[in-house]
């Protein structure tokens, strides 16, 4: 199942945000990253891995290498049964949307 949550919206849109986003994104490693921030958690509601590359900065949406590389291994880890076919044309895919 994919959620996603709104939050550090700016004052005009802060009825966008979602109650107790903030809370999930400093759970899952997230704050002061900056937006978008990505977490993928078990069937517990446990971080499996997020977006801070081993640890680092937040890789964003990824479209440089480094960046697409690091959320191909992230969805290795949270999606380990993804056929390489399917994680093949989420790169591809990546990839193509360049900025």
């Amino acid at each position: 199942m994919i959620t996603k949550l709104v939050v550090n919206e700016n004052e005009k849109n802060k009825q966008l945000e979602n109650a107790g986003g903030v809370a999930v994104l400093r759970k899952m490693g997230g704050e002061g990253q900056g937006l978008p921030f990505f977490a993928f958690i078990d069937a517990k509601g446990e971080l499996i891995v997020n977006s801070r590359r081993e640890g680092r900065d937040n890789i964003g949406y990824p479209y440089q290498p480094e960046e697409i590389a690091w959320f191909m291994r992230m969805l290795e880890k949270a999606a380990p049964k993804l056929r390489s076919e399917e994680t093949n044309t989420i790169q591809e895919w990546l990839k193509s949307q360049k900025r």
